[in-house]
């Protein structure tokens, strides 16, 4: 009988939900967008429009400045021409007031060389509360008098005893007897720079709709503004209009002004090299937020209409959906895990009933060096799975699921510390239709706690070095002497030779053990490391030379891999023991015809030293005491040589580790970090 899916109405309703929040959030999205594009136009114009105002303010000084020149040169012709009419004698008062209706100068006076008026066509009004008398103006006209140059402009000026301002030029007399000052009445050039000055330019654009107010703002105040402008913000302390008035770009940013939010774009004005100040315009965002209240509005009302059209569709979908539907859903549901397993941090395997591999994710390929299509559709040990071949029936077919299988695994000549997780997979019918394996790679902190383990029990025997060999060594002290007296001062009747044999016995090992103790002390002290920043290859390029003879002698090629340009900090006299302890190791390991290799570099944050042998290697039994005191396999060895290395490298702060294959020979890592 074919099943069906009866859709419960709690479903239809939480599904139609569901539509409704995902079409919200996507109209959302698209109303983010719309703004985005709104501001993206707001930023074009507005940057157009302060370019356009720098633009006229440059041209409105570049004007004014040129009509000031203009001035200047007709007032310095007026003032040679009147400089000829002096050199001849020609000059009067009389003479002076026709020249300047004539030429409608406001002001000619003539100065002495010691700055004192001495013609002027001014005539003095009644009751004038400056004297025509006494006028001495040479700190003013300084450069003529006293020969420096034969014209200048002295330009605007503000009249000294009556309102207004005036614009005035000098010229030097004749032989040096003093100077021509011509004044114009600043009035008609001041109310035309007006018209066409930067303030107007401001006024006449902050009139346009959409513009809030326009200002030029230096780091002393306001130099000029639109009428909406009261006070502004400081540029010092303020970091957006401080870096404005450093960088000659266009700057914008949402500010705040009359208690409403702007849309304000900065630009510095600079002339000729020099910066007079920075530009603000503050647009109005009252139609971004009319625009942005019509989307909001739109997209709801468009939310709604999706959404009970998709509860309507989702009803008949679902209302007529049977196991069919379940069955791609489920489909779906593994596809989903698979992707998931693929992409895990950890290595994944999943094996069928009939051992067939299925899945092997990118961290299986990373972890066994497999291509994942060397293995998937493969049987497990039929050949192609290489280092996987450790996973056999016996582990899968234990009857449950399994955590924690710890395996040493050789993958691709190096030892591997794996950690296995087995899960059965049971179908609808309770029967095991694959197994997924998760597999953990634990070398790294396998090898840290050997190598903890090793230093703490380093630190314990030299703790008991410390603390026992004190308490032998006065007992074996006075044994000795004893020892030595009875040899000396006391002779048995009988058995002489035999008594003597004995008691030198006793001194002997007396003396041993002894010895031993002050190897016990020796090792027990901490050393003092005395750490220096040497070249690399200096240093060991002497470890070469030390032992290049020695090599040769058994035929061993011998060779140093190096970087010529790093650079460490150790304590080179103790890494020289320690590293002589490793290598002499492998050169006893090494027969004739052997190689040995030493190759040094950097890796991340630690300097890496490896030596490498193809010598006899070290049963797994013996791998793991090698650096343990007083361990060895030497006859003439005193079992100190690794532990020392190993307390000199951990003194440094660095670790070593050790991996070794019996005829396939030793390799010795050294870890340091660089400091």
């Amino acid at each position: 009988m074919k099943n069906t899916f009866k859709l419960q109405p709690k479903i239809v309703i939480v599904i139609s939900v569901i539509i409704g929040i995902v079409m919200i959030t996507s109209a959302y999205f698209e109303l983010n967008e719309s703004k985005k594009e709104i501001f993206r136009v707001l930023s074009e114009q507005s940057s157009s429009l302060i370019e356009t105002i720098s633009l006229s303010s440059l041209n409105t000084l570049s004007s004014s400045n040129e009509i000031e020149n203009l001035i200047a040169e007709r007032l310095l012709d007026n003032a040679r021409l009147i400089r000829n009419l002096d050199s001849l004698n020609l000059l009067s008062e009389q003479s002076l007031t026709q020249i300047g209706k004539v030429n409608k100068l406001y002001r000619i006076n003539i100065f002495d060389k010691k700055g004192n008026r001495i013609l002027s066509n001014r005539i003095p009004l009644p009751g004038h509360i400056h004297p025509e008398g006494n006028v001495n103006r040479f700190n003013e006209l300084k450069p003529i008098l006293t020969g420096e140059t034969k014209e200048m402009v002295i330009g605007l000026k503000n009249a000294q005893y009556v309102e207004g301002e005036r614009f005035a030029v000098a010229v030097a007399r004749v032989h040096n007897r003093g100077a021509i000052v011509i004044n114009l009445d600043a009035k008609d050039f001041l109310e035309f720079r007006k018209k066409i000055g930067i303030g107007r330019i401001i006024r006449d654009i902050a009139d346009n709709a959409g513009i809030e107010y326009i200002a030029l703002q230096d780091t002393e105040g306001i130099l000029a503004a639109s009428t909406s402008v009261k006070s502004m913000d400081p540029i010092t302390g303020d970091e957006f209009l401080g870096k404005a008035m450093r960088l000659d770009s266009i700057f914008i940013r949402v500010a705040m002004f009359n208690d409403q939010e702007v849309y304000e774009v900065v630009k510095r004005l600079e002339i000729e090299g020099d910066v007079i100040g920075i530009y603000r315009i503050g647009i109005s965002l009252d139609e971004v937020k009319n625009i942005e209240a019509k989307m909001y509005r739109r997209m709801i009302v468009i939310s709604l209409l999706l959404a009970a059209i998709s509860i309507i569709v989702l009803s008949i979908i679902f209302t007529t959906q049977n196991l069919k539907a379940v069955s791609k859903e489920f489909s779906k549901f593994k596809t989903f895990t698979g992707t998931v397993l693929e992409n895990m941090g950890e290595a994944v395997i999943v094996i069928n009933i009939d051992n067939t591999i299925t899945l092997f994710n990118k961290s299986a390929e990373d972890l066994f060096k497999i291509k994942s299509d060397a293995v998937i559709n493969h049987k497990l040990n039929e050949g192609s799975t290489g280092a996987v071949d450790f996973i056999t029936g016996e582990i899968l077919n234990q009857g449950s699921d399994i955590d924690d299988i710890q395996k040493l695994v050789e993958i691709d000549g190096q030892m591997k510390y794996l950690s296995l997780n087995i899960s059965r997979n049971i179908n609808d019918r309770g029967e095991i239709e694959n197994y997924t394996i998760v597999i953990k790679d634990f070398t790294d902190r396998k090898n840290l706690e050997d190598q903890t383990r090793r230093q703490e029990k380093l630190v314990a025997m030299g703790e008991l070095a410390s603390g026992v060999a004190h308490e032998i060594r006065n007992p074996i002290n006075a044994i000795g002497m004893i020892a030595q007296r009875l040899n000396k001062e006391f002779k048995p009747a009988e058995d002489t030779e035999e008594y003597s044999s004995i008691t030198m016995i006793l001194k002997d090992e007396v003396t041993r053990i002894n010895k031993i103790i002050t190897q016990f002390l020796n090792y027990a002290k901490p050393l003092e490391i005395q750490q220096q920043r040497i070249n690399a290859k200096t240093f060991f390029d002497g470890i070469y030379q030390l032992f290049i003879d020695q090599s040769k002698l058994k035929k061993i090629d011998f060779e140093i891999i190096h970087d010529n340009s790093l650079k460490i900090n150790i304590d080179p006299e103790l890494m020289k023991q320690a590293l002589l302890n490793v290598v002499q190791n492998a050169i006893d390991a090494v027969t004739d015809g052997g190689k040995i290799t030493i190759k040094y570099y950097k890796k991340e944050d630690n300097f890496i030293i490896v030596v490498e042998d193809n010598g006899t290697g070290i049963p797994e039994d013996r791998l793991k005491r090698i650096f343990d005191l007083y361990f060895t396999t030497k006859k003439d060895g005193n079992g100190l040589g690794l532990s020392i290395s190993q307390k000199i490298i951990s003194q440094h702060n660095g670790s070593i580790e050790v991996k070794s294959q019996i005829n396939k020979g030793t390799i010795f890592k050294i870890k340091l970090p660089i400091t």
